[in-house]
């Protein structure tokens, strides 16, 4: 950790000296110079028969040739020492020879480069030499081998400007080592600053990179609306919608889901999110009537600084024309196939009425005509489920007629009409049922919910598995129906649209386990208008659990829940099926 400093000062003070010595030498020189004529013309003492006056001339001459013509960069640094030496033997010579001038003064100079230079050598060689110089000539003068004009017999300036030299050397040392200090620390800070700006640039560019290649839009505003970036797919839209890419988004033409009204920009989701409120897969139409529309799912982030101010806002833009295109798409055949189902299925009851009114039918033949009848009119009554769940009209709303009902013996009948379904599995049905358990429910309704319970334990259970089913009388006035399987069991993704109409989760829908999508839906509805709860509890591997609750009395005040409210289901357990019939 020492030496670091040490080979981060080296060459910048090497590098630093071989550039300015020229230059420094120079302005010395000329100091020298100017004081020497000052001397030349104000003294009155004779110095062309002086030797320490003209050797310390000639010895300033030589230097500043030298460091003229020297490559003083490709010299040891220790070497280079000599030039500011040479400089202060100069002018300890000049002192001599002019004891009364300033030449002593300009010494510091000398002194300092040395210092500053090169590091403590070169103040203690500086500062050694030029205190040296002086104590000589002073020493000299006491013991009158010199001659001593009048102004010059008193010894203390010339040991004041020695010790003043010392002390004028440890001052640029220790201040040359505190800035030499500080630059390694600002060059080392200038790294860090120069890497983590590269590393930002670099995360600024793969960020850039990876929203351009996103499929949807991303938008961010500052706080006063205006466009800080967005991203390739923006433009795409912009371009589409015959924009230009510069359009602010309070300019984007919005449509409310009517397709007529516009957005106000009051009403605009960034503003919303602004004012508190959550914008999370919003839709709205994009495009004027007259020219290119699309439907949009938008989602409004905020970017917090940190002190938690607003600072940016983040606009999520996701094209879902085709989703809703699929969605009308998938309604319309909904609607024209249960349309076109009613009127074979109305033929059919009314003929099977018309066999059975007929005289002389035998009995055998009039029981299985019961039997079609039956069903005829359950698949009639499914039709009908199909169109309400289609529409959201009152008028299709699902209603309940609700009559006393042997709960057991109703569910006896869901296991026999599902028995030849389940041997076909090998799947065994354990009972455990108790006797006669009234309850005011529509029955109809709730053997529905039933038969797809059943149903489902069948197709989603494994070849040879068990189902077990438990209707039993509550503590708190209820029926409960409990139907546990054997089967695959569900994961924590695939519960979350459980009883989503036509949902169907993506591990079954290229298997060979055939469903709508909507009985689940259906049945918790059924449920819900009963005043009772469904809960599920799966795991994968472990098979699932669904556990019905209804009152055994009608309630004072009905429970109605549309059947799209995910709220009016108790989701007891982590996971669900993955489809249902």
């Amino acid at each position: 950790m020492q030496s670091s400093p040490v080979r981060d000062r080296a060459p910048v003070s090497s590098s630093r000296f071989g550039d300015g010595v020229f230059r420094s030498q120079v302005f010395l020189a000329g100091a020298i110079g100017l004081i020497t004529c000052i001397t030349v013309v104000l003294s009155e003492r004779d110095l062309s028969d002086s030797p320490a006056f003209f050797l310390g001339i000639t010895a300033i001459l030589w230097v500043t040739i030298a460091a003229a013509v020297v490559p003083w960069l490709s010299i040891p640094q220790r070497w280079q020492m000599i030039v500011p030496l040479l400089d202060i033997a100069a002018l300890g010579l000049l002192r001599m020879a002019v004891p009364e001038t300033g030449f002593g003064v300009l010494m510091v100079f000398p002194v300092i480069w040395l210092a500053t230079s090169f590091g403590r050598l070169g103040a203690v060689a500086g500062a050694g030499l030029a205190s040296v110089m002086l104590l000589t000539q002073t020493l000299l003068l006491e013991l009158g081998v010199m001659p001593s004009p009048a102004a010059t017999t008193s010894p203390i300036p010339a040991i004041s400007l020695a010790f003043s030299q010392i002390f004028v050397a440890g001052v640029v040392y220790t201040t040359s080592r505190r800035v030499d200090s500080q630059r390694v620390l600002l060059r080392r800070q200038t790294r860090m600053l120069e890497a983590a700006l590269t590393r930002a640039r670099i995360q600024e560019t793969t960020l850039r990179e990876a929203f351009d290649a996103v499929q949807f839009a991303v938008i961010s505003l500052d706080m006063t609306g205006a466009t800080v970036t967005n991203n390739r797919a923006t433009r795409a839209l912009l371009a589409e919608l015959g924009l230009p890419d510069d359009t602010p988004w309070h300019r984007f033409p919005l449509y409310h889901a009517d397709k007529i009204t516009p957005v106000a920009l009051g009403d605009f989701p960034h503003v919303r999110v602004l004012a508190g409120e959550e914008v999370d897969g919003a839709t709205y139409w994009i495009g004027h009537r007259t020219a290119t529309r699309f439907t949009i799912d938008v989602t409004v982030r905020v970017i917090h600084d940190e002190q938690a101010g607003l600072d940016r806002v983040v606009i999520v833009l996701r094209d879902v024309s085709a989703e809703v295109r699929a969605i009308t798409d998938r309604d319309d055949l909904v609607t024209s196939m249960s349309h076109e189902l009613r009127t074979p299925l109305s033929s059919v009851l009314g003929y099977i009425d018309l066999a059975l009114e007929t005289d002389g039918l035998p009995d055998d033949a009039r029981d299985m005509l019961t039997i079609a009848l039956t069903n005829t009119e359950r698949l009639n009554s499914l039709v009908t489920d199909l169109l309400a769940a289609r529409s959201s009209s009152p008028a299709n709303a699902m209603s309940l007629s609700r009559t006393s009902c042997d709960v057991s013996r109703l569910v006896h009948e869901s296991i026999d009409a599902i028995r030849p379904m389940a041997g076909e599995r090998l799947i065994s049905i354990r009972l455990d049922v108790a006797d006669a358990v009234d309850a005011e429910v529509d029955s109809f309704r709730l053997r529905q919910v039933v038969d797809n319970l059943l149903s489902n334990a069948i197709k989603y259970n494994r070849i040879g598995g068990r189902i077990s089913v438990t209707v039993a009388p509550t503590e708190s006035d209820q029926v409960e129906i409990v139907v546990t399987d054997t089967g695959r069991g569900m994961s924590l993704e695939e519960q979350k649209g459980l009883f989503e109409r036509f949902y169907r989760a993506e591990s079954v829908r290229g298997s060979t386990v055939h469903g709508t999508g909507l009985g689940l839906s259906i049945s918790r509805e059924i449920v819900v208008l009963h005043g009772g709860t469904i809960e599920v509890d799966s795991e994968p591997g472990r098979g699932t659990q669904v556990t019905v609750c209804v009152p055994r009395h009608d309630p004072a005040r009905s429970v109605e829940a549309p059947a799209t409210s995910p709220s009016t289901t108790t989701a007891r357990a982590v996971d669900h099926h993955p489809e249902e019939s």
